[in-house]
């Protein structure tokens, strides 16, 4: 047995371990970055007490609202646009001559 083991490309697997394969696509599709950032006192009890709520970690969270905030603006901003055109029809129905 070693002394010392190196678990610097291991992957996080929440709930057992339930077959070889399982920890190899973990392996796989490890995407995060780490990353520091400053954040408010309260977003952060905010954040846990939220997490907690939804009975997940409160980075996982974060990062949950993160996606959504981020890279979903762009949809919402084409909703947002396809809703105005649509009021304008209903609104304006009669054409300048």
């Amino acid at each position: 047995m070693k002394r010392n083991y190196d678990f610097t490309k291991g992957a996080v697997i929440k709930g057992p371990i339930k077959s070889r394969s399982q920890v190899i696509e973990a392996l796989k599709n490890q995407q995060k970055t780490l990353t520091s950032i400053r954040l408010d006192k309260d977003v952060i009890e905010a954040a846990k007490i939220q997490a907690q709520e939804e009975g997940v970690g409160y980075l996982t969270w974060l990062n949950k609202k993160l996606r959504a905030a981020v890279l979903n603006e762009e949809n919402k901003s084409d909703e947002l646009n396809r809703r105005i055109e649509k009021l304008e029809k209903a609104v304006f129905k009669k054409k300048a001559i």
